[in-house]
């Protein structure tokens, strides 16, 4: 608990002692000893350092007001109880008797005393009072003085409204002549718009023309497709032609060749035959034909002559036929030797016994001769001919390698055919959506079109009906004044002052509150954080070591062989993972791709609402000032967009028309987009030339509109300071009347003077006000110097020359200069635009009609909301900062009378003001330092706001290193994006550690705050202790009087603080409940930031995981790719050893048989020896009896058989071993094959995987390839879906707009026909009173007319009576003179009447038609009241229902926050539950592993003990001399397989861990490898055979031993590691217990003062079954331990810890550190 809180605590629980300590003692104690007290209290603080005049100075005017009146009535008391006790001391001396009168007199005296002494400072005290009214009474005349001279002023006043209400009406009347000018000015705006509507028209016709084009273009193209596809048929029918006769000529050429071949067979073989039957036949016939040789000569010599003809024929024509003549030349020639032939042995046959025989044998050599030189010629024509086969088989194989190069080429062909017809039907498919996307804009433009009119004519309605209400509303703005605005205005900005104080108010709060509960999240996550950490390395460590014990006992149980497999696995392995990780990539690339292309349409979107905003404010300043002249212009409009609908319905046509020509131009598509793409390239620049222009445009444009509104705002200041003028009038009238009232009262002067006051601090706002409104105007100004020297530059850039004449008119002149510049421009743009769209095809001139039509529409009535909304705020904000001026400017005029009015006062009150001003600087610092503070949380948002967009360009970071993932394809590029993405790791740890300082900053901040609040609380404290101090010098200040008022004063000034005590505890509790809302607020608010941070941290770790992984499967990778290099050349060496060794076993093999054969010859030699000796030996033994000297030779011979046997012996013995060597190599040979062989198909198995993993690799890339295509495509239709839906909602919301607008519009004509049917009535009616009063006066006429017609002619008779008289009575005229004098006066009155009757008939009917009109208007009043109390009604009704909403609201709001609780506890307790399942399952698995152990030591012990038991039995092997040898080769043929030179495997269940020490201890243990390997031990292998020696019995004893040592050191390793876990776990435990219990915890901390009370009082009590109820109270806020909780029970009890054990961090330190 801070001091604050301890402070807050004992104010809130002493409250009542302090209460009952400040209270006043109201209640008589006695009569005498009342004044005493109420003295004594009074002085309560005069003899303090600071008395009480500076108590007294500190006040406000308000408490100032009430101490006097306290006072007042205190003096009135005291006066009263003077009376009573002189009435009792007059009394007592009435009353007086002798007996005990000395006590009574002296009792007596003392009081007399004392009222004496309360008397004469009574009467000093009305002396002051009398003084104080005197001074009263001259300030009520100088008020007096004072009003008489606002009169003066009011009636000046009066006069100078008087003269500007003229000034005024000047001023209408040129705003009429302006009105009139603006009118000119739209219908000129009018005539250009109906300009650009032919114009517009002109481009439809372009646009006709351009689709003209488009039709000559594709009948081109399908001219052109029809001629490649003729081309294309032409050749397909060549193309099979050639093959066909290729076919045949190989035919033809192999069948010619064959049957030439057996034809040359045939001849050669019959040749041969009849060679040998001529032979034979001349050997036989030469005896017989020797004389017939004479007379066969001569016709010889002859035929020879034919023959060698026949032979020079046969030359040329095989010259001249080649291969068929010559087969047909030599039948021939050989039909004519065999004739020949036949002829000459007919002949020889007829001449044999003719000739003699040395001339026939003579002539039968020359014909042998020529018949051998003929043989040899045909010999030679074999030779040429066999030479032309191998030529003509040359040229076959040429033919046929031209064939096959003729089907390659014609696959290749197919294939690129094949290919360019999928493109041409992509190209197909791609124009078709165009056109689908072009029927829709062109459906939307249609659309639009007719919406457009719609609004239009509905937009020309409500401007006519805005006009003509703005007419109303200026007449009867005119007509009543702005009184009722005034009052509107003070009480708009009183309330909007007080909602603004709340706000910020609550706002430092809610920041302050914000702060402090961020650090208290942010320190508990760093703790769950670090916990959380600790746990998982731990649980890591556990983990590495269990697997490295049990990969050490598994490395000696598992074979060799296995790698191969288990490589091939994990590669198939990392192929998914990659093949996952790659589509994962895709995905995110198509996402960004996405994101990038709707951030690219919503700039552009953004840039076309730009525009249209331009274009729309221009329109609408345009339309506003429209009349009925433009019903006309809007009909012919709608006119010609009816015409525009039907060419555009024709468009459709056409377009429709031009779907089936582009499917039948999609195959010439490859021609048309080089053209297009030199054409997009020219666009493009153009297009770059056009946005510089537009961006120089929309500049110069924003300029104009700044200027034009800077305009409006200074002209509207005018008009609002001319009407602030008319309000002060007003306002000092009212004033005066205030002034007239104040003077009457004397209470109301100090109410006046803490107006004074009020004013003085509204003054010193305003003068502030005044400045920044004045350093606003001059930065206006400075804006405005600015934009027109911008507009100079331009302009001067532009080539227009300007005077700088008259400031105002060069406004007005710069700007329109710049838009004829600007007009000139877009002129320009427009002409280099059209000489670009005559280059642009069909595509972009599609583009440009989407741009220009569809953009414009769909936004129009959007952006007209969005302006009229500001415009509404901007009117709001106006009407706001008008009424601030006014009531600045009353304020400023009620502080100039307060200023007079205050420099009649006193020294005093002088005095008090001059304490007070400081006291305001006090106030005015705070509110600055305030205003700071809100400044404060301004930067903290902005930095939020940072901290955002930092989270945002870490998300664009990541998704970047997500692209560079995606580019690591090969190894090298892989290791060089990993080192990169650790860079850019490292660099976003520092940009989060630089944001953790920046939170860091922010934290000081809000500690400095909760300082500022500790403060106010000290400072509350310091008064408690002033309040001790006055009490203690109660005693000393009972002096005299003087001191008693100044008692009085402290007094009523402590009384006065503890009341703003009280109030400001109340006001702090009511902050304190808005504190606990706005609390509740912000957890939700931190809850869903923190769920924001958890998921952004689990994105970074998932991406962080990813990363690893990936570069885990690289390294995976590249080491298994170096084991498989390094087995294949581990296996490629053994295949040469073991080919080596094969060499060298042949070649043993084959010297072994040689030396059989030698030994078998000399075995022969000898045995043929022996039997030569056996024989001789015999021959001996028949000798010896003959002889005795033959004995000797015989005893040497015996010798000589005996040594000779035992030579064969030996040789025999020999023989055998080298038999059983052959046999044993061949044994090795057939192993060493089988193992090749094995070996080999080991080989064929893996390259028959590596070919499927590469086919499978294939198909994977052709499916990718597939998806990713789908994938776009899907993508394509969802952008335009997208887009499809986001047109269709904003149709939608337009529609609701134009339906909100209708219905306003409807109510509002509704309205207005009642009230003009209204008027009509009044008119009909009051035209009804006028006829039917005309009738009765053109009656009244006709029978006026009527009566003086009648008169008219008895006139005439009189006449003529008369003057028929006149002439019979002439005499009788003097008496008829007086008659008629009398007469005319009698007519003259009756005129007067009838002149008077009309005028009041006048009136009657004049006063009727008023009353009727009066009584109307009546009627028509009370319904609008009615109607405007039932909208109130309503309106409240609505209100209610809302308030009733955000209830249901928050009240779910609660519900979800207290569900999110349950959610995160059982998640908690899932995690914990996960946990010690894990444990569980570890000690489990620890168990079985020991238990293996254990069972393997009991093995080997008996392996041990068998190994002793074997040596007693077995008696020592002696084996010959041969044995050893074959065993010693035996050894030294078979290859060593060394088991350390092996690589170990690594298991398929375990985990890539790496090399560390896995026991904490410092002892080094050797491996089982090292102390196998120790010197002790040989370097032959230990093999288990048949006979062992004792050597090697005691060798296997060593390493036996060994081994069983290695065991029980591991054994005690994992022992120790156990334990450690164990103690670890113990630790884990209790954190996790802590952890909750601090979670449990927090939901007790909400209610502290509930706490501090019963801490409060467990300590206060003594110990007993009090303080153990406490205990449960205790525990459940508290959530104690069970130590804890035994150790508060022991004290409840009484009992107490005499030895304590030291706790502390230490305790923990050894328990981590494994000391134990």
């Amino acid at each position: 608990m801070t001091e604050a809180e301890a402070a807050r605590g004992g104010c809130s629980g002493a409250g009542s002692g302090c209460g009952a300590a400040l209270s006043p003692p109201l209640q008589p104690a006695g009569p005498a000893m009342e004044v005493q007290d109420a003295g004594q209290e009074m002085v309560a603080s005069s003899g303090t350092p600071g008395s009480g005049k500076s108590k007294l100075d500190t006040l406000p005017k308000e408490d100032l007001i009430k101490f006097a009146k306290k006072q007042m009535m205190l003096i009135q008391k005291v006066k009263s109880r003077c009376a009573e006790l002189e009435k009792e001391i007059e009394e007592l001396r009435s009353k007086a008797s002798t007996a005990g009168a000395d006590d009574i007199i002296q009792a007596l005296t003392e009081r007399l005393d004392v009222v004496l002494l309360e008397k004469a400072e009574s009467q000093q005290q009305c002396i002051v009072l009398k003084k104080e009214n005197i001074q009263i009474k001259q300030e009520a005349e100088a008020a007096v003085a004072k009003t008489e001279e606002l009169q003066k002023q009011l009636e000046q006043s009066g006069i100078d409204s008087l003269e500007e209400i003229k000034a005024l009406k000047g001023e209408l009347a040129n705003a009429q002549c302006k009105h009139n000018e603006d009118l000119k000015k739209l219908k000129m705006e009018l005539d250009k718009q109906v300009k650009k509507q032919m114009e517009l028209v002109e481009q439809v016709e372009c646009y006709n023309d351009s689709q003209k084009e488009v039709k000559r273009l594709q009948d081109d193209v399908q001219r052109i497709k029809s001629t490649y596809e003729e081309q294309l048929l032409c050749l397909n029918k060549q193309l099979e032609a050639v093959n066909e006769d290729k076919n045949k000529e190989v035919t033809n050429l192999h069948e010619t060749i064959k049957s030439n071949s057996q034809c040359y067979h045939n001849e050669i073989k019959n040749l041969n035959e009849e060679l040998k039957n001529l032979k034979i036949a001349h050997q036989e016939e030469v005896s017989e034909l020797m004389h017939q040789i004479e007379v066969s000569s001569k016709e010889n010599e002859e035929k020879q002559n034919q023959i060698n003809q026949l032979q020079h024929d046969l030359a040329e024509k095989n010259a001249k036929d080649e291969m068929c003549a010559q087969t047909d030349q030599r039948e021939y020639d050989l039909e004519q030797l065999r004739e020949v032939l036949n002829k000459n042995l007919e002949n020889k046959i007829d001449v044999a016994d003719t000739r003699e025989e040395p001339c026939v044998e003579a002539k039968m050599e020359e014909k042998i001769r020529y018949l051998e030189q003929s043989l040899e010629e045909l010999q030679s024509q074999h030779s040429i001919l066999k030479d032309e086969l191998t030529y003509m088989s040359n040229v076959k194989i040429k033919l046929e390698e031209e064939i096959h190069r003729m089907k390659d080429e014609y696959f290749h062909e197919r294939e690129d055919l094949d290919f360019k017809i999928n493109e041409l039907q992509l190209t197909k498919e791609d124009y078709c959506c165009v056109i689908e996307k072009l029927k829709l804009e062109l459906q939307a433009a249609e659309q639009h079109y007719e919406t457009a009119a719609k609004e239009h004519k509905l937009e020309i309605q409500t401007l006519k009906d805005q006009h003509e209400r703005e007419i109303s509303e200026l007449n009867e703005t005119l007509l009543s004044g702005s009184e009722k605005e005034q009052m509107a205005l003070v009480f708009e900005m009183q309330e909007l002052r007080e909602q603004l104080e709340k706000l910020t108010q609550e706002k430092e709060e809610a920041v302050s509150n914000y702060n402090s509960l961020r650090e208290t999240m942010e320190t508990l996550q760093a703790e769950l954080g670090e916990s959380a950490g600790k746990i998982s390395q731990e649980f890591e460590s556990m983990k590495q070591q269990q697997a490295s014990d049990v990969s050490q006992l598994q490395q000696k149980l598992r074979a060799a062989f296995n790698e191969k497999d288990v490589l091939l696995e994990t590669v198939n392995r990392l192929q998914e993972k990659l093949s996952s990780n790659q589509l994962e990539i895709e995905e995110l690339k198509c996402k960004i791709d996405s994101l990038q292309e709707d951030n690219s349409t919503m700039i552009s979107s953004i840039d076309q609402k730009d525009i249209t905003v331009r274009e729309l404010e221009e329109k609408i300043i345009a339309l506003t000032d429209q009349n009925r002249d433009i019903l006309n212009d809007v009909k012919c409009l709608g006119e010609e967009r009816e015409a525009l609908q039907e060419t555009c319905k024709q468009e459709q046509v056409k377009i429709q028309e031009l779907q089936q020509e582009v499917d039948v131009a999609n195959q010439c598509s490859n021609d048309l987009k080089q053209k297009v793409e030199e054409l997009t390239e020219r666009l493009n620049e153009a297009l770059t030339s056009k946005g510089e222009n537009a961006q120089m445009l929309e500049q110069l444009e924003k300029q104009i509109e700044s200027l034009v509104r800077d305009k409006e705002q200074l002209s509207s200041e005018v008009y609002t300071l001319r009407e602030e003028n008319k309000k002060h009038i007003q306002e000092k009238g009212e004033l005066s009347e205030e002034l007239g009232k104040t003077t009457s009262e004397k209470d109301s002067c100090l109410v006046l003077k803490e107006q004074s006051e009020n004013l003085e601090k509204k003054l010193q706002m305003i003068t502030a006000e005044k400045e920044h409104i004045s350093t606003l105007l001059e930065n206006e100004q400075v804006h405005t110097s600015l934009v027109r020297t911008q507009l100079y530059h331009l302009l001067e850039q532009v080539g227009f020359s300007i005077s700088d004449s008259n400031e105002e008119h060069d406004s007005l002149n710069l700007l329109k200069i710049a838009n004829e510049c600007l007009s000139k421009i877009k002129e320009e743009q427009c002409r280099a635009l059209q000489k670009e769209e005559e280059v642009i095809s069909l595509q972009q001139e599609v583009e440009r009609l989407q741009e220009e039509n569809a953009a414009q529409h769909r936004e129009h009535r959007s952006l007209i909301q969005d302006f009229e909304k500001e415009k509404n705020l901007l009117r709001e904000e106006l009407e706001g900062v008008l009424s601030e001026k006014e009531a600045l400017q009353r304020d400023i005029e009620e502080l100039r009378n307060a200023s007079e009015k205050t420099r009649i006062e006193n020294q005093e009150l002088l005095a008090n003001t001059e304490e007070i001003s400081q006291k305001l600087a006090l106030y005015e610092s705070q509110i600055q330092e305030q205003q700071k503070g809100s400044e404060k949380q301004d930067d903290l948002n902005f930095i939020l706001e940072q901290k955002e967009t930092e989270l945002r360009n870490v998300k664009d970071e990541l998704s970047s290193l997500k692209n560079l993932m995606e580019t690591m394809t090969e190894k090298t590029d892989q290791q060089s994006s990993v080192a990169e993405l650790q860079e850019k790791i490292g660099m976003l740890e520092k940009e989060s550690a630089e944001k953790g300082d920046k939170l860091s900053k922010i934290k000081v901040v809000a500690v400095k705050a909760k300082k500022e609040l500790d403060a106010s609380r000290k400072e509350m404290q310091t008064l408690k202790e002033e309040l001790e101090l006055v009490r203690s010098e109660k005693d000393q200040l009972s002096a005299s009087m003087k001191d008693v008022i100044q008692g009085a004063e402290s007094y009523k000034n402590l009384l006065m603080e503890y009341d703003k005590q009280g109030e400001q505890l109340d006001s702090e509790k009511g902050r304190a409940n808005n504190l606990e809302r706005q609390i509740d607020d912000l957890t939700r608010q931190l809850q869903v930031s923190s769920e924001q941070h958890d998921q952004l941290r689990s994105a970074n770790e998932d991406l962080l995981a990813r990363v690893e992984t990936l570069q885990n499967n690289a390294k995976l990778l590249e080491t298994q790719i170096l084991e498989i290099q390094r087995a294949k050349a581990k296996a490629d060496k053994e295949l040469e050893a073991e080919k080596l060794l094969r060499e060298q076993k042949t070649k043993e093999h084959s010297g072994t048989l040689r030396e059989m054969e030698e030994l078998q010859m000399q075995l022969q030699k000898e045995k043929k020896h022996l039997q030569k000796t056996i024989q001789e030996l015999e021959l001996a033994r028949k000798d010896a009896q003959k002889s005795t000297l033959m004995d000797m030779e015989i005893a040497d011979y015996e010798r000589l058989v005996k040594e000779l046997n035992q030579k064969i012996t030996d040789k025999d013995s020999r023989i055998e071993d080298l038999e059983q060597e052959t046999g044993i190599q061949k044994q090795k040979q057939e192993t060493l094959q089988e193992e090749i062989k094995s070996l080999q198909s080991t080989m064929q198995q893996d390259e028959e995987r590596n070919a499927k993993i590469k086919q499978l690799l294939v198909k994977t890339k052709k499916e990718l390839a597939d998806s990713k295509q789908a994938e776009n495509d899907h993508l394509m239709l969802q952008a335009s879906l997208k887009g499809e839906l986001e047109a269709s909602q904003q149709q939608v919301e337009a529609y609701k707009i134009q339906v909100a607008v209708l219905t306003s519009e409807k109510h509002k004509a509704q309205e207005q026909l009642r009230t003009s049917s209204e008027q009509h009535q009044r008119t009909m009616s009051a035209c009804q009173q006028k006829i039917a009063t005309l009738q009765e006066e053109c009656r009244a006429a006709q029978a006026e007319q009527a009566s003086v017609t009648s008169e008219f002619e008895s006139y005439k008779v009189r006449v003529h009576n008369v003057l028929k008289q006149q002439k019979n009575k002439s005499a009788a005229r003097t008496e008829s003179e007086g008659a008629k004098q009398e007469r005319e006066q009698l007519e003259m009155v009756i005129d007067q009447l009838k002149v008077k009757l009309q005028d009041a008939q006048h009136n009657s009917q004049m006063n009727a038609s008023e009353l009727q009109a009066l009584q109307s208007e009546h009627d028509t009043l009370l319904e609008r009241h009615n109607k405007m109390l039932q909208e109130t009604v309503a309106k409240e009704a609505e209100l209610r229902e809302k308030l009733c909403t955000i209830q249901s609201e928050n009240m779910v709001m609660r519900t979800e926050h207290a569900q999110a609780l349950s959610q995160l506890t059982a998640q908690n307790e899932a995690l914990r539950n996960n946990f010690r399942d894990q444990v569980r399952n570890l000690q489990e698995e620890h168990r079985k592993t020991v238990e293996t152990l254990q069972q393997q030591l009991s093995r080997v012990e008996a392996q041990l003990f068998q190994l002793k038991s074997e040596p007693s039995t077995r008696g020592p092997a002696v084996s010959t001399p041969a044995t050893k040898t074959l065993r010693e080769r035996r050894n030294a043929d078979l290859p060593v397989l060394d088991v350390h030179s092996v690589a170990r495997e690594e298991g398929e269940g375990m985990e890539t861990t790496d090399t560390e020490s896995v026991s904490s201890a410092s002892t080094y243990v050797q491996s089982l490898e090292q102390l196998l390997n120790s010197p002790e031990a040989k370097p032959e292998p230990s093999q288990w055979q048949a006979d062992l020696t004792k050597d090697e019995l005691i060798q296997k004893l060593n390493t036996t031993t060994k081994s069983a040592d290695h065991l029980n050191e591991l054994l005690r390793e994992s022992e120790a590691t156990n334990a450690i876990l164990m103690e670890q776990i113990k630790l884990l435990k209790s954190e996790i217990r802590r952890l909750e219990r601090n979670q449990e915890r927090e939901k007790s901390v909400a209610n502290l003062e509930y706490l501090k009370n019963v801490l409060l009082q467990f300590i206060f009590l003594k110990s007993g079954s009090e303080k153990e109820r406490l205990l449960p109270v205790i525990d459940t806020m508290l959530q104690l331990s069970p130590e804890e909780k035994g150790k508060l029970v022991a004290i409840a009890q009484g009992e107490e810890e005499s030895t304590s054990r030291p706790s502390g961090w230490a305790s923990y330190l050894h328990s981590w550190s494994g000391l134990r």
